[in-house]
C-alpha cells in the first residue's frame, strides 16, 4: 500500500505543477513587461504633495517617428499616465494635454479642455487616441502647435514636456520654435530617450538651467524613474507673466494710424496697449487716425471702444488712402505742437493691401513725418508679404519696426509685448532725432 500511495501522491503533485504552470505568465512576457500598458488606479490618490492645488497647464509632446521603436513608444504613453497620476488634475488646478507627432501632428490631440478630471486623462492616454505613427521628426511643428494653442490659461504656470530622441528634421526651426515658446511664457522640459541621442538639440529646446529641465534617459525602461522627480519640479515653477507694462512719464501725443486692410488687427493691438498702460498724471493724449473712429482726436487713455466702432464695415482702400491718413496725422501733430510742448509719437499699422497700392508714397510720407514734423514712428508690420524692405525703411530707428506674422495675433504674445515696449520707450524717450546717426 505504501508504494501505491506514494505513486498517487507523486502523480497529484505533477498534475498540480502542470496546472500552475499553465496559469503563470510566460517568462518572456515578464521580460518584456514594457509591452503591456497599465492605467494607474485613479481611486488611489498618488498626487505629489508639491502638486496639490497647483494651477498649471501642462502639455506632453510625444515623438512617434521611425527612430522610436513601437514598444518604446508604448513606454512614452505609460510615462504620461504615471506623471499625470501625480498631478492634481481638475478644471481649477492642473489641466493636461497630449499629442503625438512625426511628419505632422496626430489629430485630434488630447486638448486641455477635453478631460477635466484625472481619471478622464488616464483613460484617454491609449493607443486609439495616441497611436504609433512612424515618419520623420518634425519637432518644430509640434512645439508651434502647442505654443499657438488658445486653450492655455493666461498668467499661470505653462509647461511643455517634449519626449524625444532629439533627431529632428530641422534643428534650427526647432530651436527657434522653442525660443518663441519660452518667450511666450512656457517652461520646456526635455525627456531625451531612444537610440539616437542629440543633446545639442535637447539644450536648444529646454529651459535654463539644463540640469533642471533635461532628463537624459539612455533606455526607455528608465522612464519609470522620471515619473517621481518631474511632477514636483514642474509644480514648483512660478507663472511667467508675459505682456509687459507701460507707465507714461512725460507729456506725449500718440497717434494710432491704420488703413481699412489693417483696422481689425490694429484695434486688437491697441486694446492690448490700453489695457497694459497707465497715465496717472494725465499726460498722454491719443488720436485714432482710423476710419472707424469718430471724434477721436486728443482723447485720454480710455477703452478704444469709447471712440471706435470695431464692428463697423470699413470702406475699400485706394491708392491714396494710407498716404492720406499720414497727411492727416501730420497736420494734427503740427496743430498740437503749436498748443503745447509734448513728445510726438505715431504707431503706424501697415497692412499688405496698402503697401501693394502705394508703397512709395507711404514710405515718403512716413519719412517726412519724422524729418519735418519730429514725430517718432513705431511701424507695425501686419504680415506684409514681399515688401518688408519698404516697411523696414519707414522708421529712422530700425528697432522701432515690429513685425507680426500673418495669422492669429493671440499666438504672438511675444511680439505684442515687443510692440508695447517699443511704443512705451518712444513715448518716454526725451530726445528724438530722425537722423539715425545722432
Amino acid at each position: 500500500m505504501a508504494p501505491a500511495a506514494s505513486l498517487a501522491l507523486l502523480a497529484l503533485a505533477i498534475l498540480g505543477s502542470v496546472h500552475c504552470q499553465e496559469n503563470e505568465p510566460e517568462v518572456e512576457s515578464r521580460n518584456t513587461e514594457f509591452e503591456r500598458e497599465r492605467v494607474p488606479d485613479a481611486r488611489r490618490d498618488q498626487t505629489d504633495e508639491a502638486c496639490f492645488e497647483k494651477v498649471m497647464d501642462i502639455f506632453f509632446v510625444l515623438d512617434s517617428s521611425t527612430s522610436i521603436y513601437v514598444n518604446d513608444f508604448k513606454q512614452e504613453r505609460q510615462f504620461v499616465r504615471d506623471v499625470v497620476a501625480r498631478l492634481d488634475v481638475n478644471p481649477r488646478s492642473t489641466r493636461v494635454g497630449v499629442l503625438t507627432f512625426s511628419d505632422d501632428i496626430e489629430r485630434p490631440t488630447l486638448g486641455l479642455n477635453q478631460n477635466p478630471q484625472k481619471s478622464d486623462v488616464l483613460a484617454s492616454v491609449n493607443e486609439q487616441n495616441l497611436p504609433y505613427r512612424t515618419g520623420i521628426t518634425n519637432t518644430d511643428q509640434a512645439i508651434r502647435y502647442v505654443r499657438e494653442n488658445t486653450e492655455f490659461r493666461q498668467d499661470i504656470t505653462k509647461v511643455i514636456v517634449v519626449v524625444t530622441d532629439g533627431g529632428s528634421r530641422s534643428p534650427g526651426a526647432t530651436a527657434r520654435e522653442a525660443e518663441m515658446a519660452r518667450e511666450a511664457g512656457f517652461y520646456l522640459f526635455v525627456v531625451g530617450v531612444g537610440q539616437y541621442l542629440d543633446e545639442r538639440e535637447w539644450r536648444a529646446i529646454a529651459s535654463d538651467p539644463d540640469d533642471s529641465f533635461i532628463y537624459n534617459i539612455t533606455n526607455f525602461r528608465y522612464l519609470d524613474s522620471v515619473k517621481y522627480s518631474l511632477p514636483p519640479r514642474a509644480c514648483a515653477l512660478p507663472p511667467i507673466i508675459v505682456g509687459g507694462y507701460c507707465g507714461v512719464q512725460q507729456p506725449a501725443d500718440l497717434y494710432f494710424v491704420a488703413a481699412p486692410g489693417g483696422t481689425q488687427d490694429a484695434i486688437q493691438l491697441i486694446d492690448n496697449f490700453i489695457e497694459r498702460s497707465d497715465d496717472e498724471s494725465d499726460s498722454l493724449r491719443i488720436s485714432y487716425i482710423i476710419d472707424v473712429c469718430q471724434n477721436a482726436e486728443n482723447v485720454p487713455l480710455e477703452d478704444v471702444g469709447n471712440f471706435c466702432d470695431r464692428f463697423s464695415l470699413v470702406e475699400e482702400a485706394d491708392v491714396d488712402t494710407y498716404s492720406g491718413l499720414l497727411a492727416r496725422m501730420r497736420a494734427l501733430s503740427r496743430r498740437n505742437q503749436a498748443n503745447r510742448e509734448a513728445k510726438q509719437v505715431a504707431v503706424l499699422f501697415v497692412d499688405d493691401e496698402s503697401m501693394r497700392l502705394n508703397r512709395f508714397g507711404i514710405v515718403n510720407e512716413a519719412r517726412n513725418a519724422e524729418q519735418y514734423d519730429g514725430i517718432e514712428l513705431v511701424v507695425v508690420d501686419l504680415g506684409v508679404r514681399g515688401f518688408s524692405n519698404f516697411v523696414q525703411s519707414m522708421a529712422a530707428n530700425r528697432n522701432n519696426v515690429v513685425r507680426f506674422l500673418s495669422g492669429s495675433l493671440n499666438a504672438q504674445r511675444t511680439v505684442q509685448k515687443m510692440l508695447l515696449d517699443r511704443s512705451c520707450e518712444a513715448i518716454n524717450r526725451f530726445d528724438f532725432s530722425p537722423d539715425p546717426n545722432k
